[in-house]
């Protein structure tokens, strides 16, 4: 309770003091006070898995905080036997070694990020998978340089921070490709793809059991994304399933053309680019695809395009693609380039085949929706979903390719911080220049009398 006077006491002499504050002034400190009070209890943008409306949410919010706040309290001392803390963290969890040590490792490393840890201890969202994601991403950067970690942090803050009310927490997958991404704008020295080495040398292998054979081919991200391009065109035109289409394309029996869609800023230096399936790709391999390049349109003039036929031509798929980057619904990791165009409005019922009207929907959840189990919502400037489901619930999809806003805003950011250090590092050169004549280690050249050659 607030009133219109605080009391202290003066230890030292024993006294009792009354300061009486103004009503207004304590009527703003109260009302400020609940607002806040208001906003952590009932907040405007949560993600779905902290929903307070939701049963199952509430108590997986309140296992993950557990869980959390049981591994920060138990974490050992740098100095500690690290022997013996495993001994009392097994017999403790019931754990093995291998988990304990990752869940040691990844509760040190959310100490580094004061921000995203801030972020997470507001809302508990990231569980311990999503939290080893974000460390063993990060074992591959110099966690001694401050300004870099301080880059980390704040963009991983910014992307894992909810904006809508009820949206959908980005999967590990997806936090994974957003954190590397992140990397390569300060650190190409290092690969974006935390798979293990794979041979430097392409494989093809075909093993048999019995009636059956298994086909293997190791390549690079790009032939084996036109193979599959190839694969899945070919099957569309003659109705058929993709093993036949793939068997047909071998035989000979049949050619198809493909376009491999590279994704860049125009108007962003050094922008990197990105590939459905791929995630976003250092600026040295972009520049190598872009020069191959048969072709480059803007994809935002194609947003409006609209044709009258079902079937999506290949510019506005492409358009749906970068902007939606996944399969629409939520928690779904499927690559947009493998999904089904679905029509928000049906095409039978006036709906027009344009980028406005369409999102990628995997096949499988595209039967949900073609079943009437879940309807949505585009909104026609973020281009988020809002799915609804027929048990009444509901939840919000942002889109995740390289045209959505969030993705914009991020290329922004990452083009001024390159700015910002460019003229940072021009300052400084400069003022050492300054120096090095005032102090007469540097004498400029005499100017040339003879005249110019032209």
């Amino acid at each position: 309770m607030f009133y219109g006077g605080v009391e202290h006491t003066d230890e030292g002499v024993g006294m009792l003091t009354t300061m009486t504050l103004d009503p207004a002034v304590a009527e703003a400190i109260k009302s400020g006070v609940e607002r806040e009070v208001f906003d952590l209890l009932h907040p405007s943008a949560y993600y779905s898995v902290s929903s307070r409306h939701d049963k199952a949410a509430v108590r997986g919010t309140r296992a993950r905080r557990e869980d959390y706040e049981m591994w920060q309290e138990e974490l050992p001392d740098d100095d500690a036997d690290y022997r013996l803390a495993l001994a009392r963290l097994r017999r403790s969890t019931g754990r093995g070694d291998t988990f304990i040590t990752s869940a040691i490792f990844a509760h040190r490393r959310i100490r580094q990020l004061p921000r995203l840890k801030a972020v997470q201890e507001r809302h508990f969202h990231l569980d311990m998978t999503r939290l080893k994601t974000i460390d063993s991403v990060l074992d591959k950067i110099d966690a001694g340089n401050a300004e870099h970690m301080a880059v980390v942090d704040e963009e991983l803050a910014t992307f894992l921070t909810p904006t809508r009310a009820n949206q959908n927490l980005p999967t590990p997958g997806q936090i994974s490709k957003k954190l590397n991404a992140i990397i390569q704008t300060f650190d190409t020295s290092v690969s974006e793809n935390d798979d293990p080495l794979p041979d430097p040398k392409d494989n093809f292998s075909v093993g048999y059991d019995a009636d059956r054979s298994y086909l293997t081919l190791e390549t690079d991200a790009v032939t084996g994304m036109e193979i599959e391009e190839r694969v899945r065109k070919y099957a569309v035109a003659h109705n058929i399933g993709q093993p036949e289409a793939l068997a047909a394309l071998v035989r000979g029996e049949g050619t198809t053309n493909v376009t491999l869609n590279i994704y860049r800023a125009h108007d962003i230096p050094d922008a990197p680019g990105w590939m459905s399936g791929v995630g976003y790709l250092n600026p040295t391999v972009t520049d190598e695809l872009v020069a191959r390049a048969s072709k480059i349109q803007d994809m935002d003039e194609l947003y409006d395009k609209a044709v009258d036929g079902y079937a999506t031509p290949d510019d506005i798929r492409a358009v749906v693609i970068g902007f939606d980057g996944v399969c629409t619904e939520a928690g779904c990791d499927t690559p947009a380039h493998r999904a089904q165009m679905e029509h928000r409005i049906n095409h039978d019922e006036g709906g027009p085949t344009t980028a406005a009207n369409l999102a990628a929907f995997c096949s499988t959840h595209h039967n949900v929706k073609t079943d009437g189990r879940v309807i949505y919502l585009i909104d026609p400037f973020t281009r988020e979903k809002y799915l609804l489901y027929e048990d009444g619930t509901w939840v919000v999809s942002e889109p995740r390719g390289p045209l959505s806003l969030q993705e914009r805003r991020w290329l922004q950011t990452v083009a001024q911080r390159k700015q910002n250090r460019e003229e940072r590092t021009r300052e400084n050169s400069q003022d050492r220049r300054d120096f090095e004549r005032r102090a007469g280690l540097f004498t400029p050249p005499p100017p040339d009398d003879d005249p110019p050659p032209f």
